[in-house]
């Protein structure tokens, strides 16, 4: 086994809930349920809407936690994680990464600046989740420049400035989710198969 091979598997395994692809996919359908329902021509009370939304999470988290939680362990066994050894990426999480998108939501929803600034926050966001559990899937890199791009789509009249953005922005989010949780679980496939030993032959 080469070291590379031996980093990749470290890699992984210090952050394996956070490669579980198939975890982010109920959540994904999720955000595009909610992005949806949240489409201003659609004839749906509010009440309603703020119980199917509801709904569609509730099935979402019991979907990732109960039933493919199960699925992993089933497969790859369970991983006992040392939390001591991400103390920094939870306190970034808690009170920068999560409060960034906050602010930025309400920047767009409240001011409506030219620009889709939750966009960005979404993209520094992923970027720094890819970095901060073990790297590579680089297809998050592309889902980063996916971001950036769509932010800047109200300067083109492509999409909406402001509130009327959001709606497609979790959308999108959600499509990053299903997406990647997919290529996330080919690249957990990937980096854990099994070894195959090398045959030597004796000559006679």
């Amino acid at each position: 086994m080469t070291a590379d091979r031996l980093r990749q598997i470290h890699d992984v395994t210090d952050n394996f809930f956070f490669w579980q692809g198939l975890r982010w996919i109920p959540m994904g359908v999720g955000l595009l349920g909610c992005a949806a329902v949240s489409l201003p021509g659609l004839p749906i009370p509010a009440a309603i809407r703020a119980w199917i939304v509801f709904a569609l999470f509730a099935v979402a988290v019991w979907l990732s936690t109960s039933v493919l939680g199960r699925y992993y362990a089933h497969q790859f066994g369970r991983v006992r994680g040392d939390s001591s050894r991400h103390v920094l990426r939870t306190r970034i999480k808690w009170l920068i990464a999560y409060p960034l998108i906050i602010v930025a939501m309400l920047v767009d929803a409240r001011l409506g600046p030219p620009i889709i600034v939750s966009s960005l926050a979404f993209a520094i966001a992923i970027e720094a989740y890819r970095q901060s559990t073990g790297g590579g899937r680089r297809h998050y890199i592309i889902a980063v420049f996916g971001l950036v791009v769509f932010s800047i789509l109200p300067l083109l009249d492509v999409v909406p400035a402001g509130k009327s953005s959001l709606a497609a922005l979790v959308g999108l989010i959600g499509l990053i989710y299903i997406v990647g949780g997919i290529l996330d679980h080919r690249e957990l496939v990937r980096v854990l198969a099994p070894v195959q030993e090398e045959q030597h032959v004796t000559p006679v």
